[in-house]
């Protein structure tokens, strides 16, 4: 069914969800081991390292702004185009890094790059895909890309079995040459008319944040990217060094991960549709919340994974709607900016993630402590989806609800 819907979706949306998949395999292969190779390869300190991290989030955020704002002025397909090419130069720069300055220069032009593909891409959805068709488009767009997670890392594990951490890398940069080839052949352009006439400044990019609903939405949101951040810092190193775990132990949770996300993401969205928005969102970070601090108990791989199986089904949960709101709430000729924004704030939350979880790891005399500020961190900033739901109201919070009330209303009838 669901490659049945794909078939019959507009070339601009086949093309990004091949992109996606393609993309994700590359940094599958990385994700896993980065902090690893910063710290045992490296030889960087847990707190730098979590400088390096934070530092990387800190390059995209001014990017997403930018890759947003381009999207608008100048197109989705010009905006897409120069991130991939870029990304694939910059991938292949961390082979020769040596240190932390030689790797922190590398980091920050590869976040840049990197951060201006999703404004783009979130738009060019938005463009392409009917409100009602949105949630499914964005959860098949996810499973795409956890597709690529799946695959990435298993690759992952061969290539360092063979070669070295650094190898890695290279084989990133040549998969991102494909995605570059494949949206360079095959993507059209889809920006709107309404768009093309806006004019795009940084001051448009300013007005967003006096949507008050927005901003708490995508404000929310961060919170959410706090927690998935430790995925790809805390978490690999508390497996190997606290637990004793194998390195192969990372990407194996990894796989976990997306393989849930693959196989239960579409399902899980037709069911949180039929709910109200904002319980949806606040159900799912007080599962994710619960999974992160349940690491608090465990004591070897497979507690472990039980609780990244836990955390990553909150994820599913709040992931199957986020999306769709934030396209939503974006006016037509400003979904590139609204994106941006979006982009610029969850950014900013991952780059503090980064850093705060290395830094708790670092300086906290018992590591595992470090998952139970998370939970606290996510149980207790939960009420803001009821504030949410009062700023939006009940008809925008549970869309479903009405949809059936409208025609009646709306549809005149027909005179003879």
């Amino acid at each position: 069914m669901v490659l049945e819907w794909l078939r019959k979706s507009p070339l601009a949306f086949k093309v990004l969800v091949t992109s996606a998949m393609i993309e994700n395999i590359a940094f599958g292969l990385i994700i896993p081991y980065l902090t690893i190779y910063m710290v045992e390869t490296l030889k960087i300190s847990e707190t730098l390292s979590g400088i390096e991290l934070a530092a990387y989030t800190i390059s995209g955020i001014p990017a997403v702004i930018l890759g947003g704002m381009m999207a608008d002025k100048i197109g989705r397909r010009v905006v897409l185009l120069a991130s991939l090419s870029l990304m694939s130069v910059t991938m292949l720069l961390y082979f020769f890094a040596n240190g932390f300055l030689t790797l922190l220069l590398v980091v920050l032009a590869d976040s840049f790059v990197g951060s201006l593909y999703m404004p783009a891409a979130n738009a060019m959805l938005a463009d392409v895909i009917q409100p009602v068709d949105r949630p499914r488009a964005y959860s098949t767009l996810r499973i795409a890309w956890n597709s690529g997670l799946v695959i990435g890392p298993a690759i992952g594990v061969f290539i360092v079995a063979a070669y070295s951490l650094r190898e890695l890398f290279v084989f990133g940069s040549v998969i991102l040459v494909f995605a570059f080839v494949l949206n360079l052949v095959l993507i059209p352009e889809t920006r709107p008319e309404s768009a093309a006439n806006q004019d795009v400044t940084f001051g448009s990019v300013l007005a967003v944040s006096r949507n008050r609903p927005f901003l708490v939405l995508v404000t929310m949101t961060g919170v959410l990217w706090l927690f998935l951040s430790q995925w790809i810092s805390v978490l690999q190193l508390y497996a190997v060094q606290d637990l004793g775990l194998d390195k192969a132990v990372p990407g194996a949770l990894f796989v976990v991960n997306a393989v849930m996300i693959v196989g239960l993401q579409l399902w899980v969205t037709s069911k949180m549709v039929m709910f109200r928005r904002s319980l949806v969102l606040m159900s799912g970070q007080l599962i994710c919340a619960l999974g992160f601090s349940l690491v608090f108990l465990a004591n070897g791989i497979y507690p472990l994974i039980a609780c990244v199986v836990i955390a990553t089904i909150g994820e599913i949960v709040y992931m199957s709607i986020v999306a769709t709101i934030i396209a939503d709430m974006s006016p037509e000729a400003e979904r590139g900016v609204y994106m941006g924004f979006s982009g610029f704030v969850q950014s900013l939350a991952m780059g503090i993630g980064l850093f705060f979880g290395m830094w708790l790891l670092d300086v906290l005399p018992v590591h595992k402590y470090v998952w139970l500020v998370f939970g606290a961190i996510g149980f207790f900033t939960s009420w803001g989806y009821i504030v949410f739901a009062r700023m939006i109201g009940p008809q925008k919070d549970h869309p479903g609800k009405y949809v059936v009330e409208l025609p009646i209303k709306t549809i005149p009838i027909e005179k003879a």
